[in-house]
């Protein structure tokens, strides 16, 4: 949007009669406390009224809707501290909080917009405490009021792949938003002939959403999957792909840096190549033939990839998804801990936060179904002797999953053994199949020789001992015992 455009926002807002719970009228009034509490409240009434978006402007006197400019800028203004205000409210304010400063000039005027994203999934809170607009004040949504509860209603009941990314579009504007090319290959479908018809099809399913005024919504839903760029979308710029490349086996030399700035049905291919070109290879040679045998399985690379993406918390402005590439090891980390506990993402019934991401994705080839994305991965590395992905999940810090180099059997620390073990045991269990000496031999690459076949039973001791499983039957004898995970 120019200066021109955002003026119009501006002028819609003074048309209304009076402020309402979700506009606020200033002309000059900058004080950081203020604009922090404000930013709670009109996140929170945004959500209870049911409106994507709240608003406070500068340069507009409240009482005559005068057009009279201010001298506010939020990129110059201090907070306590001398802290610049815009890092001091993110100090402040809670992570779901989304909102955006914009200068507009006209006339030798200027003006200040603030838009504020609706609350997501729960209050938005300033200094750990939750406001709300009541006609044209900010006031403490007080706990365990009828508006507390409706308002957390409301939050649970909304869903953020619905809600406007970009509000007001004009249908010969969408192509330069959308890829609609691109969606109608990816979901194999032929392309209406009429631009009308396949913006409808695209509103039938959720892509877009159409407008009273003959204008339409781009959904976050649709820029996430088909966007041609995420960043023009203020409430979707931090659920870009990130992809660092350092050299070492730490985050202290960078060596590449990349943005796939793009919905994820078009970044995911992208973002895959890039991660297998810029990993080690060898050749190997198979009797008669000769391949390329990548350092990670590029089946896990991928499953682990679109988990990273489909799993994530939309609504946790403070991180996106990264992939971090190191010598040893690859990371996969996004915002939000798991629906599931880490030790049963193997058959535990399958939870996502982003329904229609998942469906869609799935239509396109681009997700596994059921949840089966983490048996994937962990079968891939079985199937390269390689040890079992690493998952950390914790509240605040996000999810992290690793996928390390190549290392045998030997070279793997107890603690590694232990889990690919685990994960073996589950991997059977899935499949109506129990674990054995023999099957981990084989697990880890190992022959039949007595050595191995020792080390093997002293490693399921220890992991029975450590309760990760348990024998299925007690009763057989010692040469015949099978292993379950410890919870079946």
């Amino acid at each position: 949007m120019g200066d021109a455009d955002e003026m119009e926002l501006i002028y819609s807002l003074i048309g209304y009669p009076s402020e309402t719970e979700w506009i606020e009228l200033k002309d000059s009034n900058s004080d950081p406390e203020r604009i922090g509490r404000d930013i709670s409240a009109l996140a929170n009434s945004a959500a209870y009224h049911h409106r994507d978006f709240a608003y406070k402007i500068w340069g507009v006197e409240d009482e005559t809707r005068r057009l009279v400019g201010t001298s506010f800028n939020p990129l110059t203004k201090k907070a306590k501290g001398n802290q610049d205000l815009l890092i001091w409210l993110k100090r402040f304010l809670s992570p779901n909080s989304n909102y955006e400063f914009k200068t507009i000039q006209c006339d030798g005027l200027s003006f200040v917009a603030l838009i504020v994203a609706a609350a997501a999934r729960q209050p938005v809170y300033f200094d750990n405490v939750a406001y709300i607009r009541e006609g044209s004040s900010t006031t403490r949504l007080t706990a365990g009021s009828a508006k507390e509860a409706e308002l957390w209603h409301r939050l649970q009941t909304e869903d953020f792949e619905m809600q406007a990314a970009e509000k007001d579009v004009a249908s010969q504007d969408i192509p330069d938003l959308l890829d609609i090319d691109a969606y109608y290959q990816l979901v194999r479908t032929r392309r209406p002939g009429s631009q009308d018809d396949a913006l409808e099809e695209m509103c039938a399913q959720g892509i877009l959403s159409y407008q009273d005024n003959g204008r339409y919504t781009v959904t976050n839903l649709g820029a996430l999957l088909v966007g041609r760029a995420l960043s023009p979308f203020p409430g979707l710029r931090k659920r870009t792909l990130r992809i660092t490349r350092f050299d070492g086996d730490a985050n202290l030399e960078i060596l590449d840096d990349v943005f796939f700035d793009k919905g994820y049905a078009l970044a995911l291919p992208e973002a895959e190549r890039y991660i297998m070109s810029t990993t080690p290879a060898r050749e190997v040679v198979d009797g008669a033939f000769r391949r390329i045998e990548t350092e990670y399985p590029q089946r896990a690379v991928r499953e682990l990839l679109s988990n990273t993406l489909i799993h994530q918390d939309l609504t946790d402005t403070t991180a996106g998804p990264v992939v971090s590439i190191y010598t040893n090891r690859l990371e996969f980390s996004n915002p939000g801990v798991t629906l599931v506990p880490t030790d049963r993402l193997l058959n535990a019934r399958p939870r996502t936060r982003n329904t229609g991401l998942v469906r869609h994705l799935r239509q396109m080839d681009l997700c596994e179904e059921s949840g089966t994305g983490w048996d994937l991965a962990v079968a891939a590395c079985e199937d390269r002797h390689l040890p079992a992905p690493k998952m950390r999940s914790e509240d605040g810090m996000g999810t992290t999953v690793t996928l390390f180099r190549g290392r045998a059997y030997d070279h793997m620390t107890k603690a590694e053994r232990k889990d690919a073990t685990y994960w073996h045991a589950c991997l059977l269990y899935a499949r109506s199949d129990s674990m054995s000496n023999q099957s981990l031999r084989e697990r880890f690459g190992l022959d039949s020789s007595k050595k191995n076949v020792v080390a093997i039973s002293r490693l399921i001791r220890d992991c029975c001992e450590s309760g990760l499983i348990k024998e299925e039957d007690a009763d057989v004898g010692a040469k015949f015992r099978r292993y379950i995970p410890s919870w079946a």
